[in-house]
């Protein structure tokens, strides 16, 4: 039962990470933060970055309710869910995608397919919001596949079609 609820976590996150990504993070009250990570990389910690600080405290505070508080005890296999999701996030996100640990230049087939998905949202800044199972309308997909521009820093090593950033060109068109 426990590892049921372990996977049964893990896949609830995806829509409940959706969720905070279109509404809140790109919503009237979490964008301040969030621009940081629509900007140019700079290389270190931006405001963006207190989003997975705030999500692993929340998850550290239920697990820590599920291991002291005995009726409360469901919550650990719950924030067990939850972290393999963030950690899986986290790689996917930060490490691969954005290249964030400069050490890190492997190249990955089941991660390119969500690295396209994630150029789409940073191109026009809408959709997908999710990030391990994203959905990609097949009209949007096309409209991307004629854009050149890539925000994302190749693998070490490897010749960047475009300068390393987060930012949206001015030839690209931004739909707000």
């Amino acid at each position: 039962m426990t590892l049921l609820v372990v996977l049964a976590t893990l896949v609830v996150m995806e829509p409940l990470t959706y969720a905070a990504h279109r509404w809140v993070m790109h919503g009237s009250t979490g964008i301040a933060w969030h621009e940081s990570h629509h900007a140019a990389d700079t290389g270190t910690w931006e405001r963006n970055d207190w989003y997975p600080v705030l999500f692993a405290s929340a998850g550290l505070l239920t697990f820590v309710a599920g291991t002291t508080v005995g009726s409360l005890a469901w919550l650990i296999p719950v924030s067990m869910g939850a972290a393999a999701y963030g950690l899986a996030y986290g790689f996917v996100h930060d490490v691969y995608i954005h290249r964030r640990l400069g050490w890190f230049t492997a190249e990955l087939a089941w991660c390119e397919r969500l690295k396209a998905a994630h150029r789409i949202h940073h191109l026009w800044g809408g959709e997908p919001f999710g990030m391990l199972a994203p959905v990609i309308p097949a009209a949007l997909r096309r409209r991307a596949a004629e854009v050149s521009y890539d925000p994302f820093p190749p693998a070490c090593g490897r010749p960047a079609r475009v300068p390393a950033s987060g930012s949206i060109p001015s030839q690209v068109p931004v739909e707000r």
